[in-house]
């Protein structure tokens, strides 16, 4: 029977849902859950019965309660995926209906919502995820950029066009503390602005490679201490092990100075020239 013939069913119908969990960049997943009793196997990934439910998924042109929770019981790959920081790469979600003993095919089992995973909170023996559709991150005509002096740009965006690779060095922890990282080399410089140099790779990234799970972590640097050779990050060190490499991505300040240590002025999004003071104001004769 055909997925509409059975929806239409007051007595055949049996609905089952499938759960596609992956990441984005393809490191994490596809991991495949269903609500059914059965191993379920649709378009060469397998679902695995599983105690998971979700929220009721509306569809009425905006985005209004388009977003939904999903529930499930601890002991997959999600409960460690969240477990005290948030993965490093978006998570995305796909449910998928269908009815039992129906077969499977990509016709009969179509995707009835599609977005990504943003956040967990455990409730006792579950963990209860919360998703917004796919329309969310849709492009769109977002604010105008603000008369500023700082450069509003994301540091290797599109719009920045700055040189990452050039901005990064490798390094190997030799020892770690919480979120403090010791590495091999310091990145000071040489000479009378040794420390100067270091500082610039604050509010840079450091990334990195889980030896175990082969998933790819990044985290902000907050401070560059003891002679550039401890790294400081915002968040947790997980994956991190002695001889673990690490990349560190020089930041940037937002300012002209920025701009020039990566050789990027001509990208600058800032308006630095903005007068200061008041031409209408009471110190101006003129006016």
């Amino acid at each position: 029977m055909s997925f509409d013939t059975l929806e239409d069913s007051r007595y055949s119908a049996q609905p089952v849902h499938l759960y596609l969990i992956r990441g984005a960049e393809g490191t994490i997943g596809p991991l495949g859950l269903n609500d059914g009793e059965s191993v379920i196997v649709r378009d060469g990934v397998t679902y695995q019965p599983w105690p998971i439910k979700c929220g009721d998924i509306t569809q009425d042109g905006t985005l209004d309660k388009s977003d939904i929770k999903v529930t499930l019981a601890l002991g997959t790959e999600v409960d460690e995926l969240f477990l005290a920081y948030p993965p490093s790469q978006v998570v995305n979600l796909v449910i998928f209906e269908g009815h039992v003993n129906d077969t499977v095919t990509l016709e009969n089992y179509p995707a009835v919502w599609m977005g990504r995973i943003t956040g967990a909170a455990n409730t006792q023996n579950e963990i209860e995820l919360s998703c917004v559709p796919v329309s969310t991150s849709i492009k769109r005509v977002g604010l105008r950029v603000n008369y500023q002096i700082g450069c509003p740009h994301v540091l290797y965006g599109e719009a920045c066009r700055a040189n990452k690779a050039a901005a990064t060095v490798s390094r190997n922890a030799t020892e770690i503390h919480r979120n403090r990282i010791t590495i091999d080399a310091t990145v000071n410089g040489t000479g009378a602005d040794a420390t100067a140099v270091g500082q610039r790779y604050v509010g840079g990234l450091l990334e990195w490679t889980d030896t175990a799970t082969g998933r790819y972590e990044i985290r902000t640097i907050s401070a560059i201490t003891n002679g550039g050779t401890v790294v400081t990050i915002r968040g947790s060190t997980r994956g991190i092990g002695v001889g673990t490499t690490l990349s560190v991505v020089r930041g940037c300040n937002r300012q002209m100075t920025g701009c020039n240590t990566h050789n990027n002025i001509h990208n600058y999004g800032g308006q630095p020239f903005i007068p200061l003071e008041n031409p209408l104001s009471q110190k101006n004769q003129f006016y």
